[in-house]
């Protein structure tokens, strides 16, 4: 009835039967009412998308029915409407006053604060850019949202604590959480009931560590981890984790002496994997860490940690590391990079002096790594012996380094072992005296 320029006529009760509608779309006049429809500028699909599933009930009949500003709906030719659809103005605009058209969306958009996507504001710009539809200014709707802080969204608790997250839009329409404050909590949402965020709690099947995933919208990357305390877990009520192939924070690696595929959790916790478990984490990617690794001489008990294979850098292994480390399958070899067999002259015990160990060997373990000639030390009289030279000893570093100088634990391990028979940890890389450097990094 308003948009008609000719009175109405009715064929039953309110229902118009006839009247006059110019359709901007498509500059088409009709005198039938069912020639036309009534076009939301901005399709209800399209708002439900950006914002609209965040506003209250309230606020989507407002929206739907908004006959306080002239262009929010507008009578047009039918069969063009069905045409629009849903769309925005990066797939469809009108035939015809496609400048005012542009308009009009902005406007709408602008008085109910919903955003616009990249495609759609390009499609825009290109008509809005001064050039296109002029620069004449074009008066402003009123607001129906004047205050964004005031807006309302949809809130989410987590489980195992008590923080909220309104669920905010982003520019595509995708709910974003943003952590609510007390104030507003109280202020604007008069302490309304937020719906629990759906989150699972898992752990590896190796580790006691239990772990709250709340599944945010986005995919994975966009996934709350968190690692839990006791109260937090007794706050959730206690629940039963499930086994996870796969958590957060984890670093999945190879050394360089063994085929085995290892996990290092979140929480420090190593694991060897079988072929099950790494294809229940998806087969993550790892590290091929191949210039180290652990290694046995076969005819020794000791075993050696190498952090450096190609130049036999390394040092004695424990159990209580080797244990840490999830029992890494050492290599076994008769010899390794840089070792030797020596023995003082006029002295008939053989020292080996290896990245695992340097003590006396045995006729037997002697005789198992091939009866090499021992280096002999000192000058023997009558036998023509000389002293041979000693190692090269590099020059003092002085404290020129920290952990954070490193990417890998195995690099800063080779710079320490490199130095420490010689000045100790000058550059204090091994803070808990163990031997190990920069334990910290992966």
């Amino acid at each position: 009835m308003e948009e008609s320029t000719v009175p109405v006529t009715f064929s039953s009760g309110c229902t118009v039967a006839t009247g006059q509608w110019n359709s901007q779309y498509d500059g088409a006049t009709w005198t039938n009412a069912s020639d036309v429809d009534i076009d939301h500028m901005v399709p209800l699909a399209e708002a439900w998308r950006s914002v609209a599933w965040s506003w209250t009930n309230e606020q989507r009949t407002a929206f739907a029915n908004d006959l306080d500003y002239q262009n929010s709906l507008i009578a047009v030719t039918d069969n063009v409407n069905q045409s629009k659809s849903d769309q925005d103005p990066a797939t469809w605009m009108p035939t015809q006053n496609q400048c005012l058209y542009a308009i009009n969306w902005v406007s709408v958009k602008w008085r109910w604060n919903i955003g616009v996507d990249p495609e759609e504001r390009t499609a825009l710009e290109a008509w809005l850019n001064g050039t296109q539809c002029g620069t004449n200014p074009f008066p402003r709707p009123g607001k129906m949202i004047t205050d964004p802080s005031q807006q309302k969204y949809p809130l989410q608790k987590i489980v195992y604590d008590s923080t909220i997250f309104e669920m905010v839009p982003d520019s595509g329409g995708t709910p974003t959480p943003r952590q609510l404050s007390y104030e507003k909590w109280r202020d604007v949402y008069t302490f309304q009931t937020p719906t629990p965020a759906s989150t699972d709690f898992v752990k590896y099947p190796w580790s006691p560590t239990v772990y709250a995933v709340t599944f945010w919208p986005g995919g994975e990357n966009y996934w709350m981890w968190t690692r839990l305390s006791f109260p937090q877990w007794q706050t959730a009520g206690y629940p039963t984790p499930r086994n996870a192939g796969w958590i957060k924070g984890s670093y999945y690696y190879k050394w360089g002496t063994s085929t085995e595929l290892f996990v290092e959790g979140e929480d420090g916790v190593n694991h060897k994997l079988t072929g099950a478990e790494w294809a229940a984490s998806g087969y993550r990617s790892y590290v091929d860490r191949g210039n180290e690794g652990f290694m046995k001489l076969t005819w020794a008990n000791e075993f050696a940690r190498m952090s450096n294979l190609s130049t036999g850098a390394g040092r004695p292994l424990g159990y209580n590391e080797w244990q840490e480390e999830a029992f890494p399958t050492p290599q076994a070899v008769q010899r390794i990079t840089g070792d030797k067999f020596y023995k003082d002259c006029g002295n008939s015990t053989i020292w080996y002096a290896g990245p695992g160990m340097n003590r006396p060997v045995s006729l037997q373990e002697w005789q198992g790594a091939g009866s090499p000639s021992p280096t002999v030390s000192g000058t023997c009289a009558g036998d023509g012996g000389t002293t041979p030279p000693p190692p090269t000893q590099p020059s003092n570093p002085g404290d020129t380094k920290n952990c954070t100088d490193f990417q890998y634990e195995y690099q800063a391990q080779a710079w320490f072992d490199n130095y420490y028979p010689y000045y100790g940890d000058v550059a204090k890389l091994d803070g808990n005296n163990d031997g190990r450097a920069c334990e910290s990094l992966p």
